[in-house]
């Protein structure tokens, strides 16, 4: 069907909605959406967060996303056994003129087999549940078109057989830990992913003709801490890859963590400063700044898009807010 609604679609919410799933800048609060098995690895045995990000604010500010998560590392008897861990998000996606929106809630469990005291290798399942929904009162057909005018009281000639769906969704993913970091922070931390969402391609389509099948998310991530020796920095570069039909994504990070804790200055009640940068492939240039107060920790982030909708007030912002906690009587995980 050659429809406006189907150019809007398609041009203004094509990677958002069918090529490519919700996305943050901040991948400490939403690691899980990137990899179930990634569920507890925190620097603490329990961790919930928060992220609001509003994008493309010169179309209306149409385009905000939520998400809401927490985890838990549970203990263990035994030193020498491996560790489960629980994560649970909620996401919430509008986009465009129709009010497109996706609505995700998702549980993952991941185990965490400890090799020795230096390796973890991790594996989890993810399920949950899908719903996407739009708004028909914003739509306009080719068919309402008179020749002369756009003309609201004429037939769109379309069916929809929902304005609302909702479906089960299921995926998996390995990673693997190496860390010799010290309690004091000096050392180094490698981890590294891979996981596959949506295995079980569920049909989002809104008509009663054809079928719109949801494509698998495959996702690669490699996320490292290095600690500068004899120094309160440490630098923290990572690479995130996605593909999801013949669409993908390649984001670059490297930012710098400094521990206040570790220098003659006197911090208050300020632990940590975070400030880095963000690449995503032919589509944003990102800056991050954090901070972190005993367990609490909250960072800003902006993108400057330099794709083909650059402009003035194409970008977004992003603001991430997170608590951890040592839940448990246990050594910290130390595993991120």
């Amino acid at each position: 069907m050659k429809t406006i609604f189907i150019f809007t679609l398609m041009f203004l919410t094509g990677m958002i909605v069918s090529a490519q799933d919700i996305h943050f800048v901040n991948h400490d609060i939403t690691k899980t959406i990137y990899n179930p098995s990634y569920a507890g690895k925190n620097e603490q045995s329990m961790m919930a967060g928060i992220i609001y990000r509003d994008q493309w604010s010169e179309m209306g500010k149409l385009y905000k996303t939520y998400s809401l998560g927490g985890e838990i590392l549970l203990p263990n008897q035994s030193r020498q056994a491996g560790n489960l861990g629980l994560g649970l998000w909620i996401d919430r996606d509008n986009a465009g003129y129709v009010r497109l929106g996706t609505n995700q809630v998702g549980l993952s469990v991941a185990y965490h087999a400890k090799l020795n005291d230096e390796n973890i290798f991790s594996g989890g399942i993810y399920g949950g549940i899908l719903n996407q929904h739009l708004s028909q009162d914003n739509m306009r057909w080719d068919s309402q078109y008179n020749g002369i005018y756009y003309d609201a009281s004429l037939s769109s000639n379309e069916t929809f057989s929902a304005n609302s769906i909702t479906k089960p969704d299921v995926g998996a993913g390995i990673s693997y830990t190496f860390s010799n970091r010290k309690q004091k922070g000096e050392g180094i931390s490698i981890q590294t992913g891979y996981a596959m969402y949506h295995l079980n391609k569920p049909d989002m389509s809104y008509t009663t003709s054809g079928t719109d099948k949801l494509h698998t998310r495959s996702v690669f991530h490699l996320n490292s801490i290095i600690d500068i020796q004899k120094t309160i920095m440490a630098i923290n570069p990572s690479v995130l890859y996605m593909q999801q039909g013949k669409s993908s994504e390649l984001y670059m990070s490297l930012k710098g963590i400094f521990d206040i804790t570790k220098s003659k200055m006197k911090g208050g009640n300020i632990q940590k400063l975070l400030a880095g940068f963000h690449y995503r492939n032919k589509d944003a240039i990102i800056a991050e700044i954090g901070i972190q107060s005993y367990n609490v920790a909250v960072s800003f982030a902006y993108d400057w898009t330099i794709s083909s909708l650059k402009g003035k007030g194409i970008g977004a912002f992003e603001i991430g807010l997170k608590y951890d906690y040592q839940l448990f009587k246990t050594s910290s995980n130390r595993l991120l």
